[in-house]
């Protein structure tokens, strides 16, 4: 079967096309989650910087909390994927003058006690008066030069792990988009739930054992999908309602949805997907217990698979690859992914 490309990967190759590389960036376009710098120190340099967009714009995600505990989760968690401790993050924040100010006390509130949660720091940013509300984060770390984890390095056999369940940031989603129309009560109590954690700790642990590692902040699927690509492997994943978040289970019960939906829509949780060679499965899954770290092996590399097998069912990701650039209208992007899951014939789980 031909795929067609991700399509984020071809608009940042053919930008960057115009820029000089920096003599001193340790990793290759795409190979981590975060950007790899040797300034010659004792450790190198790990830093990334992200925009929330359409969680806001379509109104997936409206408590102001919890989009301050998002905004700075998103960068820590591309920090864990590689390994790196936190020295702090950059917020930067764009609002108009109708904003009140309860909004941007409880906007501040999540993005300090997200911090905290991580026992890292605001070291600055900006803030500025627009027509929209737009918030974005960049986060510093260190890590050690002998750390080498990033998204490539896969063979074929290497088991797939995730940090823990998936699904919570897409049951925001429908709470927001599909539950609070009909029942606003429910939607509020969703919501205030979404406070993920970026897997840090976990992420030394797993970086001594892994050979690739990305976390899951646009959907399982979407992760599955560009380590495959990258590392022009396919796996095959077997999946329970163990791997999923408790309440994605009540919506799909209530919302008569496929449950495929809580790995497919792009909006994640910031778990980590990793692989690991079978040859250092005990060891990993020994020291990730001493640790009391939550783990989850979801399936195994297949590269003689010529697409994504879940549950024994071949799954064509073509069709759901690029919503998110195809389609800017929420119904339409929800719809689109709806058609895709019902067509599918993944045994329930």
């Amino acid at each position: 079967m031909i795929q067609t490309k991700i399509y984020e990967i071809e608009k940042i190759t053919r930008l960057i096309a115009a820029f000089k590389r920096a003599p001193y960036q340790r990793n290759r376009i795409y190979e981590s989650d975060s950007e790899i710098l040797d300034f010659g120190l004792e450790k190198n340099i790990a830093i990334t910087s992200d925009i929330l967009c359409e969680e806001i714009e379509w109104g997936l995600i409206s408590d102001p909390y919890v989009m301050g505990w998002v905004n700075v989760t998103a960068s820590l968690s591309d920090l864990a994927a590689v390994a790196a401790e936190p020295l702090g993050v950059l917020v930067g924040l764009s609002h108009s003058q109708s904003t009140s100010q309860d909004f941007l006390s409880r906007f501040w509130q999540g993005t300090r006690e997200a911090l905290d949660e991580h026992q890292t720091f605001l070291l600055g940013g900006d803030t500025n008066i627009s027509n929209s509300f737009l918030v974005s984060c960049t986060g510093i770390g260190q890590r050690a030069k002998s750390t080498l984890l990033n998204r490539k390095g896969i063979n074929d056999g290497d088991l797939v792990y995730l940090s823990g369940p998936v699904g919570m940031g897409t049951a925001v989603g429908f709470a927001n988009f599909v539950v609070k129309p009909k029942s606003a009560t429910m939607a509020s109590q969703i919501e205030p739930m979404f406070k993920p954690k970026a897997r840090l700790s976990e992420a030394h642990v797993i970086a001594k054992f892994a050979s690739s590692c990305i976390d899951t902040s646009d959907g399982l699927l979407a992760a599955v999908d560009f380590l495959s690509q990258l590392n022009q492997i396919q796996m095959e994943l077997t999946l329970s309602k163990t791997h999923f978040h408790s309440i994605c289970w009540q919506l799909v019960d209530q919302l008569k949805i496929p449950w495929i939906l809580f790995s497919s829509i792009h909006l994640g949780e910031f778990e980590l997907l990793f692989t690991i060679p079978p040859q250092n499965q005990t060891a990993f899954e020994m020291e990730m217990r001493q640790k009391n770290f939550s783990f989850l092996k979801i399936g195994q590399i297949r590269s003689a698979f010529s697409q994504l097998h879940v549950n024994g069912c071949a799954i064509d990701l073509n069709p759901i690859r690029n919503l998110l650039n195809d389609l800017k209208d929420p119904s339409l992007y929800l719809g689109s992914q709806q058609r895709w899951a019902s067509g599918l014939a993944i045994p329930l789980i």
